[in-house]
């Protein structure tokens, strides 16, 4: 029961890294590559900048969750 829950829990890490890596790289392509935000100046381009940070603080905590379920899990058996 226990492993499938830091399984469950490493597996949404995961997700969420490459949740976070797929929108900054959007982020980069728009701002830097394409000056899709130069052309469109209505867009919220700073916001999409701080949501992509956001998004990799919550990565950062949630994969500091998992390895502290892990190393809980290790530590008990």
């Amino acid at each position: 029961m226990k492993t499938s829950i830091v399984n469950a829990l490493q597996v949404v890490a995961v997700f969420m890294f490459s949740g976070a890596c797929a929108s900054a790289s959007l982020t980069i392509f728009f701002m830097w590559d394409v000056h899709f935000c130069e052309t469109y100046s209505k867009l919220a381009c700073r916001q999409f900048a701080l949501s992509v940070v956001l998004a990799f603080i919550t990565w950062l905590l949630q994969a500091a969750s998992s390895f502290s379920g892990f190393w809980l899990l290790v530590s008990l058996f």
